[in-house]
């Protein structure tokens, strides 16, 4: 492997290497690497190797992160959570301008054993403006390593470069310099077990009472997030936007409602083309869809749909466009959020393709392609705060943080907006620090976290390759006397290195673990912060995984158009685990709560927009389905759909006024 990297410095750096030196296992220390790669060429030609990188620049297995800046189209950055080795040798020495195509034939022939890396979007330059770039992606949601062409002639530059004119070069930063910031001052590690003076969590969530004595059905449920002000907001703005391209299109909020129903259906049922809903055709024919509204009529509405004014935007700020209804959906989320203890927050992917081609890659080569969204949610997955990722071009890191550490700074404010009560957030070695510990704790929050050895500032315990000689549960630790911080490094299958300011060793606990060799399962130590790590660590992954199950597919041609998509997700998410902590009689699943959503939608713009015979059958198939049907109140008194006397009540999908006593006997044949 040194040999290669050799090679691959040799070719492209006006450095002279000696080769000697540089497979030397000294050379390389972890530090953050990002590569910038500027589009200046409209090659439609693929790129079939980039995970074949891995395996040139980074010998011990971390994965690369590389942007893909373009103008006028998104940049897209290969993201991963691991650190990235760079040779010290090349401190200071300049790559030439060079093509991504002469890096990807020179790797071509390496073997990748690596696992699917990740691709996140930052917005184009001129996001503000009057840009479109159509998702290459199939919209029946087939999933796979798909990748956008124009790339192949890219060149590249260095990410945190300052200035335009030194772009053209990259300059590998020496990780020497990232440990004379990481020791200063000096810390002092004891072998003792941590003393936190955090204080118990006492609080009660009065708001969830509130809403548990509501008994609000799913709809109502999600529209505590889509609420009539965030409807009536995107009413406005896409009616403006129309107007402004001379469009009139009139929308309503019962008409925006239908295309959310149609975008919620789309989850669960799903075609190569989103017209096919309104085909005649026997096989592919929705008459839900089609009876709800016109197939040109929801084309205009979905093509104008906005969300910010054009003349207001934020142009140093490349989510302008979507960003009011970012702002008003943290503040909902965070408005109705579960009031816990326990946060995790990480990096979730919002999918997308791109611009012109695709193409799908070999097995076990996949590559995710997509926005990359900063989260703060629940154990249990309920999305609290979210933010779109910039990159570091785009977004300062602040307290002497790195980007992962400012943004789970930002989250936890957020979350004492609430009051300033122990919270205790939870976060992998993408953003765990001995500094944003110290932090944390100053502002009186607890965190634990894995955490990479170079970011523990010179933490002395034993070596990884010691601790592997010794038998499966044996830790090492030490705690910072001055900042009660704990870094503890667990052998289990593997070398794990734990910190956390708020929970320590003790009460060692035992595990068990199944043993490959023997086929037997055996019992371990597990020290308390590694097992409360895994317990409450995996509340974006549950949020992913109740996204990806239903996830919106129809997409749109304006770049934000698969954005919208996932925070429609993200509510119905939110929505779900809110119905899951109120109806504790009359819970249901993920997939029968997203189709109440959106059955009520379309049918109760269908009851309005449709006359006779549609009506009625509509009326006739879903009254007596079984599904979704819930009585609510309604301020006006209408008469009972079964025995016609005067009713303060309705059912809310068949809209149709019902008793209470009357309501069983209406649904049923």
């Amino acid at each position: 492997m040194g040999k290669r990297m050799f090679e691959f410095c040799q070719s492209y750096t006006e450095a002279p290497f000696n080769q000697t030196e540089f497979s030397q296992p000294d050379v390389w220390m972890s530090t953050w690497c990002k590569i910038c790669v500027l589009w200046n060429t409209t090659d439609e030609r693929l790129l079939p190797a980039i995970p074949r990188l891995q395996t040139a620049v980074c010998p011990r297995g971390d994965s690369p992160t590389l942007r893909l800046e373009t103008t006028p189209c998104p940049q897209f950055i290969m993201a991963s959570t691991s650190s990235v080795l760079t040779a010290r040798r090349c401190a200071g020495s300049n790559l030439k301008s060079m093509k991504l195509l002469e890096v990807l034939n020179a790797l071509e022939e390496e073997e990748s054993g690596c696992s699917k890396e990740e691709i996140f979007i930052v917005p184009p330059d001129n996001a503000a403006g009057d840009f479109t770039d159509e998702d290459s992606g199939d919209e029946d949601g087939q999933r796979g390593a798909h990748l956008p062409g124009t790339v192949l002639h890219a060149s590249v530059v260095p990410e945190d470069s300052s200035t335009e004119e030194e772009e053209d070069d990259l300059q590998l930063q020496p990780a020497t310099k990232r440990w004379k910031a990481g020791v200063a001052p000096q810390r002092v590690w004891t072998k003792r077990d941590i003393r936190p003076d955090f204080s118990n969590w006492t609080a009660s969530d009065p708001h969830m009472e509130d809403l548990k004595s509501q008994e609000l059905s799913p709809v109502g449920l999600f529209e505590l997030f889509f609420d009539e002000g965030t409807i009536t907001f995107i009413v406005n703005e896409t009616n403006r936007y129309a107007w402004q391209k001379n469009v009139n299109l009139g929308l309503t909020a019962q008409e925006l409602k239908c295309v959310l129903g149609i975008l919620i259906l789309s989850g669960y049922i799903s075609y190569p083309r989103r017209r096919m809903f309104w085909e005649t055709s026997p096989d592919s024919h929705h008459h839900l869809v089609a009876d709800a509204i016109r197939r040109d009529r929801f084309e205009l509405i979905f093509s104008y749909l906005h969300f910010a004014d054009n003349s207001k935007l934020d142009e140093s700020d490349r989510f302008a466009k979507v960003r009011p209804l970012i702002v008003r959906l943290n503040r909902n989320f965070q408005k109705h959020a579960p009031l816990e203890e326990f946060y995790s927050f990480g990096e979730s992917m919002c999918e997308y393709f791109g611009h012109r081609g695709s193409k799908q890659l070999p097995v076990g080569k996949a590559l995710r392609l997509g926005y990359k969204i900063w989260c703060g949610t629940t154990s249990r997955g309920y999305l609290v705060w979210f933010e779109p990722s910039q990159g570091t071009l785009f977004t300062k890191p602040d307290r002497g943080l790195d980007l992962g550490g400012s943004m789970v700074v930002k989250f936890v404010d957020a979350l004492q907006e609430r009051g300033c009560l122990p919270y205790h957030i939870f976060f992998d070695k993408a953003f765990t620090s001995v500094k944003l510990m110290s932090v944390l704790r100053k502002k009186g929050v607890k965190a634990t976290g894995t955490v990479c050895e170079y970011r523990t500032e010179r933490c002395p315990l034993k070596d990884p390759k010691e601790l592997k000689k010794m038998k499966r549960g044996s830790f090492d630790y030490k705690v910072d006397e001055r900042e009660e911080i704990i870094v503890c490094r667990w052998h289990d299958s593997s070398v794990v290195n734990i910190c956390s300011n708020a929970i320590g060793i003790e009460p060692v606990g035992l595990t068990s673990h199944h043993s490959g060799a023997a086929k037997t399962r055996t019992q371990v130590h597990q020290p308390s912060l590694v097992r409360l790590y895994q317990e409450k660590v995996g509340g974006v992954g549950r949020m992913d995984q109740n996204i990806a199950k239903y996830k919106v597919k129809i997409r749109g041609m304006k770049w934000y158009s698969s954005f919208i998509g996932y925070v429609i997700d993200a509510a119905l998410n939110n929505a779900w685990q809110l119905h899951r902590i109120c109806s504790h009689d009359a819970q249901v699943d993920l997939l029968a709560f997203r189709r109440y959503v959106a059955c009520v939608y379309l049918e109760s713009n269908a009851d309005t927009s449709s006359q006779g015979r549609r009506s009625r059958r509509l009326e006739t198939e879903s009254r007596f389905d079984m599904i979704g049907h819930w009585i609510v109140h309604q301020d006006k008194r209408t008469r009972c759909a079964l025995c016609h006397s005067q009713t303060n009540t309705r059912c809310e999908k068949c809209q149709k006024g019902v008793h209470a006593k009357c309501f069983r006997e209406y649904h049923i044949r």
